[in-house]
């Protein structure tokens, strides 16, 4: 049984702990101050087999318990079920519709359907999330709870335009066009390096750079002098530096409810051209930060990026970082801690069970 909350620092265990390759759990959790101490938990098995402090738990990519093969999905709502009945409080970040490796989404449905009565909390990072997740799955509003996905500032350093290019070959450079991060499937980079071969002028150079992942199958990198590929991860000094000598960030998703990419891209100054999807929609104000288009009109969209020119999207550049001074870590850390500190002072659950 979990112990009376005392007047010291709310516990909060989190999981997965992908902070190794993914600011966002650094940053929310360093925002949360002293008074919320928030510790990695290495197994979802431990919720149900030993008494844990945090009474909150506060679970991310929910998949990720399973896709090792080490649990199945009952056996994650098994242990999260445990947790619940010893009185422990489940906050669920939605960042997926569903999964982006398919062979996830079958157990994943299993594992939302659980969810959505385990939890105390679903959060999501924007409104169009919610209108999306409520298109999906039949949500219950009153645990809803919406949280914006915090800026990257002071993660990653600002590399200026021309220092970029210099040290990456394209001083001559007219539109430098940017797809980073790690290449899944979702992000259509085959369609995108298609587009750009047919679209791309003779001084305009395509970047794609971030880590290949297994779902991508169609990527076949041309010989053609326009086109840079870096299929590897890259760490923040990386990141930065095609960042900087990039005009525009093109994110053509077939799909996303939260785009990481997206925020940062703002968080540097650049201005994204990229499909109408939530994710997008939350973070692009048309046309001062960027452009959003249809699915099936990659290939025009990019031409007329192109067209307009390095000055357009510096200056959507610029209102993107703006805009990107919203999302400051220490509002929505204030907003967090009021959340895990109602939870973790909340009554213990009817479902509470003595061992």
């Amino acid at each position: 049984m979990f112990n009376a909350v005392s007047p010291g620092p709310v516990e909060v265990c989190f999981y997965p702990d992908y902070r190794d390759f993914n600011p966002y759990q650094d940053l929310l959790y360093r925002s949360l101050g002293p008074s919320v101490i928030a510790t990695p938990l290495a197994s979802v098995a431990d919720l149900g087999s030993r008494a844990i402090s945090s009474h909150v738990l506060h679970l991310h990519w929910e998949t990720a318990a399973i896709s090792s093969g080490a649990m199945t999905a009952q056996g994650l709502l098994d242990a999260l079920s445990a947790f619940r009945d010893r009185g422990g409080r489940i906050v669920w970040t939605m960042h997926n519709l569903m999964p982006h490796n398919p062979r996830e989404r079958a157990a994943a449905a299993q594992i939302r359907n659980g969810l959505l009565a385990l939890a105390d909390v679903v959060h999501v990072h924007s409104l169009p999330a919610l209108a999306a997740a409520m298109a999906h799955h039949t949500l219950p509003l009153a645990k809803v709870r919406i949280i914006a996905h915090g800026n990257y500032d002071g993660v990653y350093p600002v590399v200026p335009r021309a220092t970029a290019r210099t040290a990456l070959g394209l001083d001559g450079a007219r539109m430098v066009v940017l797809l980073a991060g790690q290449m899944r499937a979702y992000k259509s980079p085959g369609a995108l390096v298609e587009a750009f071969q047919q679209v791309g002028g003779a001084d305009d150079r395509l970047i794609l750079a971030g880590h290949r992942a297994s779902d991508v199958k169609d990527l076949s990198i041309p010989d053609d002098p326009r086109i840079m590929s870096r299929m590897e991860f890259l760490d923040a000094d990386d990141l930065a530096q095609v960042h900087g000598a990039a005009d525009v960030v093109v994110l053509p998703y077939t799909d996303s409810l939260t785009s990481g990419s997206a925020i940062l891209a703002q968080t540097l100054g650049r201005g994204v051209l990229g499909t109408d999807t939530p994710g997008l929609r939350d973070v692009v104000a048309m046309p001062t930060t960027g452009v959003l288009f249809d699915g099936d009109e990659l290939a025009d969209a990019l031409r007329n990026a192109l067209a307009e020119g390095p000055a357009v999207w510096a200056a959507r550049g610029k209102a993107a970082a703006r805009a990107s001074r919203a999302r400051d870590w220490t509002v929505l850390g204030a907003s967090w801690r009021a959340l895990f500190t109602e939870l973790a002072a909340s009554p213990r659950s009817d479902r509470v069970i003595e061992p």
